[in-house]
């Protein structure tokens, strides 16, 4: 063998051995069964968004909690988009899993955002939702502690205003959602190197999943008083 055989096969070997991993994406959003063929009637819209989310979480790269104050970025666990976006179209199908108040059908836009920008028409009803705390752990076992505070909206019924303007939407219910503890067990169908985030990702679903019950909570119980200040139908 020439040494110019070795040597490239030198190069290739350190080029293979310095290869970055490769990269993981994660969702939020519940796997969803197949559904039978059919239409579905929305007649009315419940806008979810904004989700504002902090400074530090607003990256693809997963940020994970580190002792008590230190934090690391896992440039290869990714989220599929955005984490507010996610969260917000999280929220849409954990909603519309059971059948809403008055005929409502939660929907996030085409780009998750919510805010009612990007919605076919304007929504009467909105969630607006702010991640407080959204942290992850690994050591000393896969663990996740969520704040989330989610506010339910109504434009009110007043046709001599104009155009819908997002400042005109008054508050019907407001609360926080604190969700913190061990993540759920592993799952065997995943690569056992990625079953510690996967545990991770599953908790903070499920925190949404909370959130999710708590707002249809407040539609049921704010039912009456929707129907007496807020715009019955669009």
């Amino acid at each position: 063998m020439t040494l110019k055989r070795l040597s490239l096969l030198a190069v290739a070997a350190a080029v293979a051995g310095c290869a970055a991993p490769p990269d993981h994406f994660h969702t939020l959003r519940p796997a969803v069964a197949p559904a039978p063929a059919g239409a579905h009637e929305a007649p009315r819209l419940l806008a979810i968004g904004p989700v504002t989310v902090p400074d530090a979480l607003g990256r693809d790269e997963w940020v994970i909690r580190t002792g008590d104050t230190g934090a690391m970025v896992y440039d290869h666990q990714l989220w599929t988009q955005s984490l507010s976006a996610d969260v917000a179209q999280s929220l849409v199908d954990y909603l519309n899993r059971g059948p809403l108040p008055d005929g409502l059908w939660a929907d996030a836009g085409p780009t998750g955002s919510g805010s009612g920008a990007d919605l076919e028409r304007p929504a009467p009803l909105r969630v607006r939702v702010q991640l407080l705390r959204f942290d992850s752990m690994l050591a000393p076992a896969p663990a996740v502690s969520d704040q989330v505070r989610w506010t339910l909206e109504c434009l009110p019924a007043d046709a001599a205003s104009g155009p819908v303007a997002a400042g005109r939407y008054r508050v019907v219910r407001s609360a926080v959602r604190d969700a913190a503890g061990p993540a759920p067990g592993a799952n065997a169908s995943v690569e056992e190197s990625q079953q510690r985030f996967d545990r991770i990702a599953r908790a903070h679903s499920d925190t949404v999943r909370l959130v999710a019950d708590d707002v249809a909570a407040a539609l049921g119980a704010s039912a009456a008083e929707r129907a007496r200040d807020c715009v019955a139908s669009r």
